[in-house]
């Protein structure tokens, strides 16, 4: 009878020993939750301009706990993106962006860091975030282990939200092909931007345009080659064409016909720079991205000239001298920046791998210097940063694998975007 009262025992006394461990570890599971239950993400301002900073902070913790912010975003391909970074929370059981991130997508002090630094689950064939020009939503969620313990949600606003009016111009109605952004506040006369892209051709950087709009700078994206109407390739593009962009950008209202400026990136900035230099009573200022301070031919038919004024093609390097200074090519293919009227604002990367943009803008200087230019020239120079300096976009996440084509260190380059472009607005703000 003891024998059987033993095996009765046993099997029972184990259901026992996992009630109770079951029991106390619902009771931890209990007290995690209810540590965390206080836990709440704050974003400051919740909707902000997509180039505009916000400051993120996570209240409640557990006071020493370790905490991963996460950031997730959807682009403009519907592919999302994410960052994450894991921080150590205070003694008053809080986290701020603003804090050193301990690992994750990227260390150190950043406090945008989440959002320069998403990537998607496989950057193959797309390094850089494709930013809807009318927003996006990026979600933020707190984790302390593998419970999440909150979430908010920070508004990247397109230009539209903040009251941009947007018009497309094409040949038929005008002559050329773009995007016209208007600022909402036409009360007065403000400064307005002419923007166009380098060798990418169609409208680009229309990003940016919008952006500046929302500013207060009627800004106008311009294609001048890739599209209906306009040559296929970057060759044979008459100056003429960007003469009549900028008389319909200074007909709109609350434009100031004597601050119209020029914004080009790489290949564009000799049309920038060449507007200047050719038509100084229509150009009040240059802004250059990773500029040239020579001409060169057309792309990729090197055959032909990029530029022609006046049904002329203008004197341009060869291909073998690419990079090349200024002194040592044909004074002919050399622009003559010191005929340019206005300020000049200049942006380049040290690791640029498509071209020498910083010895160009050495160029451009020295020459400007040695004649005695009148107006303000703003060079900015970032050693560790590359092609993508001359973007002037800032808080839109660019992958590593991105800058193999344009060189630079990611962080670097971040860093340039950032600064370049606060740069960038109050140059225009002073104008």
């Amino acid at each position: 009878m003891a024998l059987r009262a033993r095996s009765w025992w046993l099997p029972q006394a184990r259901v026992l020993v996992i009630l109770v461990v079951a029991a106390a570890g619902l009771a931890a599971l209990r007290a995690d939750y209810r540590a965390l239950a206080g836990v709440s993400i704050s974003v400051v301002p919740e909707a902000a301009l997509i180039d505009e900073p916000v400051t993120v902070s996570v209240r409640g913790l557990p006071a020493g706990a370790r905490a991963t912010v996460t950031a997730t975003a959807v682009d403009d391909g519907g592919r999302t993106w994410s960052a994450s970074a894991l921080f150590e929370a205070t003694s008053a059981g809080e986290v701020s962006l603003d804090q050193p991130s301990l690992g994750g997508s990227y260390t150190g002090v950043n406090p945008m860091g989440l959002f320069e630094f998403m990537t998607p689950p496989s950057a193959h064939g797309q390094g850089m975030f494709r930013t809807p020009d009318s927003g996006f939503d990026v979600t933020l969620a707190v984790a302390v282990g593998r419970r999440v313990a909150a979430t908010a949600t920070a508004r990247r606003q397109g230009a539209a939200e903040a009251g941009v009016v947007t018009r497309q111009l094409r040949p038929a109605e005008g002559g050329i092909y773009g995007t016209l952004y208007l600022a909402k506040d036409t009360y007065g006369e403000r400064p307005a931007v002419l923007v166009f892209g380098g060798s990418e051709g169609g409208v680009a950087r229309t990003l940016d345009a919008s952006l500046l709009a929302a500013r207060g700078f009627t800004s106008l994206a311009l294609a001048y080659f890739g599209v209906p109407g306009l040559p296929r390739r970057l060759a044979d593009i008459p100056l003429e064409y960007f003469v009549s962009a900028l008389a319909v950008l200074r007909a709109q209202p609350g434009v100031d016909p004597d601050h119209v400026l020029v914004m080009a990136n790489s290949r564009g900035t000799e049309a920038a720079l060449l507007l200047g230099v050719y038509f100084p009573g229509l150009v009040d200022g240059v802004i250059a991205g990773a500029p040239s301070s020579v001409v060169h031919l057309g792309s990729p038919d090197a055959s032909r000239p990029a530029w022609t004024l006046r049904g002329r093609p203008l004197p341009a390097v060869t291909p073998a001298q690419l990079g090349t200074p200024s002194a040592a090519v044909a004074p002919a293919a050399v622009i003559p920046v010191e005929r340019i009227r206005g300020p000049i604002f200049l942006v380049c990367g040290g690791l640029d791998a498509v071209w020498s943009s910083c010895p160009y803008t050495y160029d451009i200087t020295d020459r400007l210097g040695a004649r005695r230019f009148p107006y303000p020239v703003t060079a900015l120079q970032y050693p560790n940063a590359g092609h993508l300096a001359g973007d002037l976009t800032a808080y839109v996440s660019i992958t590593a694998a991105a800058l193999t084509r344009f060189g630079g260190a990611l962080v670097d380059t971040q860093s340039s975007l950032v600064d370049g472009h606060a740069k960038l607005l109050s140059f225009l703000a002073s104008q």
